[in-house]
């Protein structure tokens, strides 16, 4: 069994690699470096979660959400949205087959003409990965950003069958999606804690100065607290008090 310790330093270089990878990582490739840990399927959707929120996309998983309902703002700007796309020429029949086999072929001019007729697409991804935490707006530009990312790495993929090349299209466009999702929700997050932490210092000192009749000083804080000096002059800035060094 995986120590705990032992688990964080290969969750980092699992990290590490992703990046190294251009944010990118296979779900079995992140499967096969915890190979021989026994971790639980759970603990495997909390290791692709905690890379989702660094923003790495995990190829191959896509996270269970129930669809939360949209904001009057965002519905707005969807409806408006929809309704520019809706200026764009139509898509004739076979079109998008004929131009999905061009650029498979290497043919970059016909790479604006195919994120046109696949705007609509991400639009209906934004709807199924909206959560409140992040506006519509910045998943589309980031659905839109992906879009333009996946033409780009199929181009000249002969070998790629139409099929595979829309799949991966897709796939580029809700992962990274979903990986702005988790990465705001992390940040949001860490910003909670942050003001509990900030709360709970003010709510420390007070209790010291009233058991102790006096000023308090940092270091009786923090043990107070249990946690580093550091730390509490950190939070202590956040919080706007101040407390004195002891002398």
């Amino acid at each position: 069994m995986i120590t705990q310790q032992e688990f964080q330093q290969k969750l980092e270089a699992l990290l590490s690699r992703a990046e190294a990878e251009s944010f990118h990582i296979k779900k079995e490739e992140a499967e096969s470096f915890f190979s021989g840990d026994e971790l639980t399927g759970e603990q495997m959707k909390l290791v692709f979660d905690y890379l989702l929120s660094k923003k790495i996309i995990v190829e191959g998983y896509l996270k269970e959400t129930a669809l939360p309902e949209l904001s009057v703002a965002d519905l707005q700007y969807l409806e408006e949205y929809e309704s520019a796309l809706k200026m764009l020429a139509p898509e004739r029949n076979g079109e998008r087959t004929s131009l999905l086999e061009k650029i498979l072929n290497g043919d970059k001019s016909v790479r604006e003409r195919l994120s046109e007729l696949f705007l609509p697409e991400v639009v209906k991804a934004a709807r199924e990965r909206y959560v409140p935490e992040v506006a519509v707006t910045d998943l589309v530009q980031e659905g839109n950003l992906c879009l333009l990312l996946a033409l780009e790495a199929i181009e000249g993929r002969a070998g790629l069958d139409l099929a595979s090349a829309e799949d991966k299209i897709m796939q580029e466009i809700r992962q990274g999606m979903q990986a702005l999702t988790e990465q705001q929700r992390d940040v949001k997050h860490q910003d909670h804690r942050m003001v509990s932490k900030v709360q709970e210092l003010k709510d420390s000192v007070s209790v010291l100065k009233e058991e102790m009749g006096r000023k308090v000083y940092l270091d009786e804080v923090a043990d107070f607290m249990h946690i580093s000096e550091d730390e509490a002059e950190a939070i202590l800035k956040l919080a706007g008090e101040e407390v004195p060094e002891e002398e």
